[in-house]
C-alpha cells in the first residue's frame, strides 16, 4: 500500500492533535503530503463575537500543527473552512483523491453521541478512501 495524500481533521483538540502526530509519521515512512483541515462553525446573528473567538483560537492551533510538521519535516498545507465538519471532510476526501484520512476520537457521552452524532463515526461510514481513527 502506498499513501501519498494524508487528509486530517484538525480542531486543536489533543485528541487531533494525536491524530496529527500519528499522521505525520505515517508521512514521514511513506514520503506522503499531509493535509489539515479545520473547519469552523458559520457565524449567526448575535453570534459574531463567538465567531471571532473561534476564529483566533484555530489559527492559533493551526500555528503549533505548522510547527510540529516543521519539526518532522513532512510537506503540510492547511485549509479552513466554514460547515459541518464531517460533511467538509467528506467532500474534499472524496475532491482530492486522498489515501487517508486520519481523524481523533472524542469521547462524547451516550446522551452527547445520540444528540449530535460523532464526527469520526459519520466520516468512517461514507468515506471515499481507508481511515484511521486514533483514539
Amino acid at each position: 500500500m502506498h499513501v501519498e495524500k494524508i487528509l486530517v481533521g484538525y480542531d486543536g483538540s489533543e485528541s487531533s492533535k494525536k491524530a496529527l502526530s500519528f499522521a505525520l509519521q505515517i508521512a514521514k515512512s511513506f514520503s506522503s503530503k499531509v493535509t489539515i483541515l479545520s473547519v469552523m462553525h458559520a457565524p449567526e446573528f448575535n453570534q459574531d463575537m463567538e465567531f471571532v473567538l473561534e476564529r483566533e483560537k484555530i489559527v492559533s492551533d493551526l500555528k503549533w500543527a505548522m510547527e510540529k510538521a516543521a519539526e518532522e519535516k513532512v510537506e503540510l498545507e492547511v485549509k479552513t473552512e466554514m460547515g459541518d465538519p464531517a460533511d467538509r471532510i467528506l467532500k474534499l476526501a472524496k475532491e482530492g483523491n486522498f489515501d487517508l484520512v486520519v481523524l481523533g476520537r472524542r469521547g462524547l457521552s451516550r446522551v452527547g453521541y445520540w444528540l449530535t452524532g460523532s464526527v469520526s463515526e459519520r466520516v468512517l461510514r461514507h468515506s471515499p478512501c481507508s481511515i484511521l481513527i486514533v483514539e
